[in-house]
């Protein structure tokens, strides 16, 4: 059975209006002022206004994201763990914001459909984007949506409407290999993607380019030994089956930022690049020796009397 959790994630579902008059709950109505102001209830928006982590957060410290949700430590917990308890919490938002007042059972309920942005893309003709969809825990979710997926697919919504996949829409499937919390791909929806491509990390030119354009940074030959730091660090980690963190040009980026906050390029490789490649203390110490000092050295400061 596919899990309902998941699911209205992608196609939307149905919930009875609230009686803003009889709730009393002023935090819930100007909560569903803002929603409305932002598109309406779905996944993205209830995850905005509730301040809630998104997918980059899960996948650079799951750790640190599930203390940040449950006040407990988990050093073995996973992004996986972490995206079910804010769908957890997604879900119990949009049920508060969505309940009605059992006293005004009498005055005739009304119900409204959220729509999904899943489904309006599909619907006419938008590109839309699933980002790791490989992190969902129950399997069955995405082939629930196979029908879809096909060039000339079909879907009825819980209203009863049946929706036709719009000749112009693009569905792009996005997730990364070998993260931890990430399964294989179902082959049934894999053999609806019209292609699969491997995205490898680009050239070092690329890398240079991009993240002074991201950045706004303009030392060319500085951020080329960063470069050059990020990619042996990938290449030592893969040689010494170091695969409990992640480095790319996500951490590439967020090392030159803290760089020209710190003025210390050594000093914040330790806590963006270093941190992110892996736990282990050992590794860090290695990866620091093999990879960052020969190219970058710890600034030495002078004592002050």
């Amino acid at each position: 059975m596919i899990s309902k959790t998941y699911l209205w994630l992608f196609i939307g579902q149905i919930f009875p209006d609230t009686d803003s008059g009889s709730t009393g709950d002023a935090q819930l109505d100007h909560e569903k002022a803002i929603l409305a102001s932002m598109g309406g209830i779905n996944y993205a928006n209830v995850s905005k206004i509730m301040n809630l982590p998104d997918l980059d957060d899960m996948d650079y410290d799951p750790a640190g994201v599930y203390q940040a949700l449950t006040g407990v430590e988990n050093a073995a917990a996973t992004s996986q763990d972490c995206m079910s308890i804010v769908l957890d919490r997604v879900t119990e938002k949009v049920c508060a914001l969505s309940r009605r007042d059992e006293n005004s059972k009498s005055s005739g309920q009304t119900y409204t459909y959220i729509e999904t942005d899943f489904i309006k893309a599909l619907k006419y003709g938008y590109v839309i984007e699933i980002q790791e969809p490989t992190t969902i825990v129950q399997p069955g979710v995405l082939p629930g949506l196979n029908s879809l997926l096909e060039q000339t697919g079909t879907i009825t919504l819980p209203t009863g409407e049946v929706i036709e996949r719009h000749p112009d829409a693009v569905v792009v499937v996005t997730t990364n290999v070998g993260y931890e919390g990430c399964r294989s791909m179902n082959q049934s929806v894999i053999d609806r993607m019209s292609l699969v491509r491997d995205v490898e990390l680009p050239t070092p030119e690329v890398m240079v380019q991009r993240a002074m354009a991201v950045t706004g940074a303009t030392d060319e030959y500085q951020i080329s030994q960063m470069v050059q730091v990020v990619n042996d660090l990938s290449e030592y980690c893969r040689k010494n089956s170091i695969t409990d963190g992640s480095y790319g040009m996500r951490s590439l980026i967020d090392w030159i930022v803290s760089s020209e906050i710190t003025g210390d390029i050594y000093e914040s490789a330790l806590y963006t690049i270093i941190s992110k490649a892996t736990t282990d203390e050992v590794d860090r110490e290695a990866l620091i020796s093999a990879v960052l000092e020969p190219i970058f050295t710890k600034r030495r400061r002078k004592a002050i009397a």
